[in-house]
């Protein structure tokens, strides 16, 4: 009777039966992950986890409150990794609202949220960040007086504060921090504006710069908030090649956008929200082609 490969924990971690010497990682950060996964077999462990649940980011019944008013009723999403998705809905509909309790900037009433594993509903925002969720803002959130290369390099920090604070530390990390953030200018187009002050940005460079202030805390989930709000075709033409070009594909995506044609280029499936509540999924085409989505969103309009 053949023998059944079976894994041993130790120390927290799963043993690859066709790897033996392969442990997984223990803790990340201050947080226990406890994920245990072999790099040749892809399988693995965890304690206190489902092994077989794929997702990066689940929620479950998420919903926010302001007396009876409900700004997002009872959201069950379920977010893969790699996978890109747009968000859409009228103006009210509660995406702004589910990217602001995805990151903590508001806490929810009740629901929770699962990021790999692990339960972030009460996690306040800069631990959120630290364990890999960045956004962009609908509305700008740059230094004005800074330059380009500045204001990154201060969300570069972000990510590593007890290292880019030390001020014992060797005067390399000062390089260290530069080149990482000029390679984030860099993914965005904005290298020769490097050293412009973002007061003189152009609208669409400004939304450029918040890009790169999301990627350069290294996000495996980024959440981007109408980042083409504003722009001419031109622009979000760019825009949208530009983020083709630079997203790593280990990266999930979550837009908010109002142009479909947007969401079309950059995502694999769609979520429509209406009220505060999840209206309709489905891949961008099968969005398209939804009566019920064109009564309540394009009000029958035609799509271009």
């Amino acid at each position: 009777m053949a023998s059944r490969a079976r894994y041993r924990v130790r120390g927290g971690g799963a043993v690859c039966p066709e790897r033996p010497g392969a442990a997984g990682n223990e803790r990340t950060g201050s947080l226990a992950r406890r994920e245990a996964e072999c790099p040749r077999c892809g399988r693995g462990a965890a304690r206190g986890r489902d092994v077989t649940a794929a997702a990066l980011l689940e929620t479950r019944g998420l919903t926010l409150a302001y007396g009876r008013f409900l700004a997002l009723n009872g959201v069950d999403l379920k977010l893969l990794p790699g996978k890109r998705y747009g968000v859409l809905g009228p103006n009210g509909a509660g995406k702004t609202t589910l990217l602001n309790l995805l990151t903590g900037t508001l806490q929810a009433t009740s629901g929770s949220i699962q990021f790999d594993g692990v339960d972030i509903t009460a996690l306040p925002a800069e631990r959120r960040s630290h364990l890999g969720i960045g956004r962009s803002f609908q509305k700008t959130s740059i230094f004005p007086e800074f330059t380009v290369a500045e204001n990154v390099r201060i969300a570069v920090q972000s990510r590593e504060p007890m290292r880019a604070y030390n001020f014992w530390s060797p005067r390399g990390r000062d390089h260290y921090f530069d080149e990482r953030a000029a390679a984030c200018v860099d993914k965005v187009g904005l290298s020769a504006k490097a050293h412009v002050p973002a007061t003189d940005l152009s609208y669409g460079e400004l939304r450029q710069l918040e890009i790169a202030l999301a990627l350069a805390t290294e996000p495996r989930l980024l959440l981007l908030d109408e980042p083409t709000a504003g722009m001419s075709e031109e622009e979000t033409h760019d825009v949208v090649d530009m983020l083709r070009a630079t997203l790593p594909a280990s990266l999930t995506l979550v837009i908010i956008e109002h142009d479909l044609k947007v969401i079309e280029g950059l995502t694999d499936h769609v979520f429509v929200f209406e009220q505060g509540a999840l209206f309709e999924q489905g891949t961008p085409a099968e969005i398209r082609g939804s009566e019920r989505v064109q009564k309540i969103y394009f009000k029958g309009r035609a799509l271009a």
